[in-house]
């Protein structure tokens, strides 16, 4: 990935060090400045393990922008606060927006998890409330709310700290812990689970305590702050783990927050007894900015000295560029010129060799299953479409929307047989390998039902079918993992395992942009009795919402 962060760092430290010794600034202001022009480049830099998909692209290309920004924030708190300030803080909001998409479109393409990947996502999004906060404070709009200057100003601070550093920074810890599978049992994911659910609430639950002030906020305070003190143990524990200098750097870390977050709770107690042992000044002096320059500036240094990858290359594989225009129906293939040759081909696969790897052994697939694939013309096929109750109504509207585009045009619940044609695919067109387009039609209404395009695509020593559905605005797309059933039938599945590392899913592409949709889908073919059945189930996250069983028959030689 290079080193665009390091660089940006460092020139930012050089223009922080001249602008304090120029300027006259506040703590907080100088709180803010270090932020913009030292934390955030690192931490960026950090986030982006490569550059294999367009949000992190996005990223990346935000990361190399991030000095005019950055100096466009400092402008803004060097001057009073007023039209003037507000401009140049909008500046620095457009740039927290930008790394806010970027935060967004990772966690989109993704899905939820690993949740180490989505606390770093959700972190990034975070920072723009922060520069709204900032527009606020600069642009002198304080008046015109029930807080204090100081307080909207320590705001947009909490929102540039709590809410962006301490989550990407618990997002490289769970990267650290997922490193070399050091998380080995289920349960051990639940208390980081709690973790970052606390971690990401926090920010929000001190908002809500300032604002109703005590008793509320020292409950709200007392929750955050023992999330924190537990992250504090919980890193000071690890830190054995970890490289010597970062094994300090994150002990000492972990000193420090709970000292200020200890201070920041006898502040909370002090405004509900009303003795007021901690003033807002210490709070700013001691709280503030230690977290600001000592704490904040430890953790980005011992997370980026371990420099933990990711699980797994996220939505970086092939997909399909065949786009259709319009209504796609069975003749797309031949009518919009997808067709590589107008030769028919037997089979999805041309071979079961290709799937082969040391998860997954094709020869320990019952011969025919694997005949299917290969012979796919040979075959009858008969569909029992069920949908379950609760989505049957569903399924009339989404019938009236799919009949007119001709694609996933499923009916209601009923019977029907299938015929169809397997057509070769310019894989110059679609920019994947092998490509074969599986047409298939209602027997009885001639209606198309589905055009698929199947592929295959290879990462990380696997093998996925790739299946893209072509859309009139877009990309539906497939990716199946190849699996025994305990017996020898064969399971395809979109379900993304237990550990987070893999491709599979279903996805939708707009445009370059892919994103990881919440329905889930798996077939299971085998042989019972002397037939070839196959069950294709699909759910919205849990929830089952339709089964389409097949009795796939082998045609007769004089058919």
């Amino acid at each position: 990935m290079g080193n665009a962060g390091r660089l940006v760092s460092l020139i930012g430290a050089g223009l922080f060090i001249a602008w304090i010794f120029t300027f006259h600034v506040t703590g907080i202001e100088a709180a803010l400045g270090f932020s913009f022009l030292v934390l955030v480049p690192l931490l960026v830099e950090e986030v982006i393990k490569e550059k294999g998909n367009r949000a992190e692209r996005w990223l990346y290309k935000a990361l190399q922008a991030s000095l005019p920004f950055a100096v466009a924030g400092a402008i803004s708190v060097t001057l009073t606060p007023g039209k003037e300030a507000g401009w140049w803080a909008i500046v620095w909001f457009i740039y927290t927006l930008l790394l806010a998409l970027g935060g967004l479109l990772r966690v989109l393409g993704r899905g939820l998890r690993p949740l180490e990947e989505t606390v770093i996502d959700i972190g990034l999004i975070y920072i723009a409330i922060g520069g709204g906060w900032l527009v606020i404070s600069q642009a002198g709009w304080s008046p015109y709310l029930p807080y204090s200057q100081t307080i909207v100003q320590l705001t947009a601070i909490h929102f540039h700290y709590a809410a962006f550093v301490l989550p990407l920074a618990v997002g490289f810890f769970g990267r650290f812990r997922a490193e070399a599978n050091r998380v080995r049992k289920t349960y051990m994911n639940r208390p980081y689970a709690i973790l970052v659910a606390g971690v990401l609430a926090g920010p929000f639950l001190v908002a809500i305590g300032l604002d109703f002030g005590p008793p509320v906020e020292v409950f709200t305070v007392g929750f955050y702050v023992l999330i924190l003190v537990w992250l504090s143990v919980w890193w000071f524990w690890i830190s054995v783990e970890l490289p010597s200098w970062a094994s300090s750097a994150v002990r000492l870390a972990s000193f420090l927050l709970v000292g200020t977050m200890g201070l920041s709770f006898t502040y909370s107690l002090g405004l509900m007894s009303e003795a007021f042992s901690v003033s807002i000044r210490q709070m700013v002096s001691y709280h503030g900015l230690i977290n600001a320059f000592a704490f904040s500036l430890l953790v980005t240094w011992a997370f980026r000295r371990t420099a933990s990858p990711q699980r797994h290359s996220y939505t970086t594989f092939p997909i399909s560029k065949i786009r259709s225009k319009g209504y796609v129906g069975s003749e797309a293939v031949y009518k919009q010129g997808w067709s590589a040759s107008y030769q028919m081909e037997k089979g999805l696969i041309p071979t079961w060799a290709t799937y082969r790897s040391e998860r997954f052994d094709p020869s320990s697939i019952h011969p025919e299953v694997r005949r299917f694939y290969l012979e796919t013309d040979q075959y009858d096929m008969k569909a029992d479409v069920k949908w379950q109750k609760g989505f049957r109504k569903l399924s009339r509207v989404s019938h009236r929307i799919t009949s007119r585009m001709g694609q996933i045009n499923l009916p209601t619940s009923t019977s029907m047989n299938m015929t169809g044609e397997i057509v070769p695919v310019s894989d110059q067109l679609d920019g994947r390998p092998q490509v074969r387009a599986w047409v298939r039609k209602n027997e009885a209404t001639e209606e198309p039902v589905f055009t698929a395009l199947y592929s295959y695509h290879k990462q990380s020593g696997e093998t996925y079918m790739n299946i893209a559905l072509p859309l009139p605005i877009g990309t539906m797309t497939g990716v199946l993992k190849p699996e025994k059933d305990g017996g020898d039938g064969l399971i395809l599945t979109s379900h993304l395992r237990p550990d987070s590392r893999g491709d599979e899913g279903v996805y939708l592409t707009f445009g370059n942009w892919t994103v990881r949709t919440p329905i889930r889908e798996w077939f299971h073919v085998q042989v019972q009795g002397d037939r070839l059945v196959a069950v294709h189930n699909m759910s919205l996250w849990s929830i089952p919402f339709l089964t389409i069983s097949y009795q796939l028959m082998k045609k007769e030689p004089d058919s």
